[in-house]
Parts: C-alpha cells; structure tokens; sequence
C-alpha cells in the first residue's frame, strides 16, 4: 500500500480597501485579494492538495487558466470537478 499525502496553498495579492472572506466568512481586515476571483483561495488550496493527493499533478494541469472554459469560473466548480 502506498500513502499520499496532498499539501495546498494558494498566494495572492492584497489591496487595502477590499474585503477579505476566508472559506464563505468575512475576516476582520483592511486588505483583500486584488482580484475577485482570488477570492475563493480556500477553494483552490483543497483542490491544489486533493490532486497532488491522488497523484494527478498540479491544478493548472486540470483547470488551465489559458483555457476560456475556465475563465472566470467559480472556483466552487474546480472542487466539484477534483471531487
């Protein structure tokens, strides 16, 4: 039996004056992500761990942000799809 095991993480840029929600909940903060749909970091962290995980490389080789399917795409999707 092999064991996996899946780290995620997710960087991004933080503006002052926009609002910082973490996984659905509004955290106390002058700063938020540049871009709207950094938002939903929390969301990309899980399916960045969930396909390292299972051994299917990286997110982007899934979700390619070249591909116009996922522009602008909830990220919500990108969990049902690694589900």
């Amino acid at each position: 039996m092999t064991a996996r095991v899946g780290i995620g993480y997710d960087l991004h840029r933080l503006e002052a004056g926009r609002k910082l929600i973490i996984g659905g909940l509004r955290c106390p903060s002058d700063k938020g992500p540049v871009d709207i749909r950094t938002a939903m970091f929390l969301a990309h962290a899980f399916v960045r761990c969930a396909v390292g995980r299972a051994g299917l490389g990286d997110i982007g080789t899934h979700f390619p942000d070249t591909d116009p399917k996922w522009k602008g795409a909830n990220s919500l999707l990108f969990l049902e799809h690694a589900r």
